[in-house]
């Protein structure tokens, strides 16, 4: 399934090993570390056979978790994926994962067209949430961009930011 709007584009995560190999490029970006791992902050770098242990089942068998790609011009410049929390409820985890094009509006983009895709293919779902890091600004700022709004809400040092469809 392929969603266009302007030049960034969404396409789902492939099984893959190019896929596999960029996912572990992004996650030993430096600037990427600091707010993105594949399961526990800090740890050693990422085995590709780790990235497929957590990312295959995903994409052979989505059942609860949606792994896509950002692309821009067709070049995957970063990843997105939402998933189900409960009826009502989807979060969304997002990153460029290319440092040169961060600060473009691409995430804001990306973050957009997701949420379209969810709305139109989740009917019942009346929340979408991000829940960045109180630390991460350049993370905040992108998803109030996209119009996700603050709940007040801090969990685990995270600030739970939500985007509501209207009955």
């Amino acid at each position: 399934m392929l969603i266009q709007k302007r030049t960034i584009t969404l396409r789902q995560m492939e099984d893959t090993m190019t896929d596999y190999e960029l996912m572990r490029e992004w996650f030993s970006e430096p600037e990427l570390q600091e707010w993105v791992w594949c399961d526990e902050k800090d740890e050693a770098p990422v085995t590709i056979e780790r990235i497929i242990e957590k990312y295959g089942s995903r994409i052979k068998n989505p059942t609860t978790v949606f792994p896509y790609f950002i692309l821009r011009d067709q070049e995957p410049i970063g990843f997105i994926q939402y998933y189900i929390q409960d009826q009502v409820t989807i979060g969304l985890d997002m990153w460029i994962g290319i440092q040169k094009e961060r600060n473009h509006g691409f995430g804001t983009d990306a973050l957009k067209q997701m949420v379209e895709i969810i709305h139109n293919k989740y009917p019942d779902v009346k929340h979408v949430f991000v829940d960045p890091e109180i630390a991460n600004k350049r993370a905040i700022k992108c998803y109030q961009k996209a119009g996700f709004k603050s709940s007040g809400e801090i969990v685990d040092g995270n600030l739970i930011l939500r985007i509501n469809f209207e009955d």
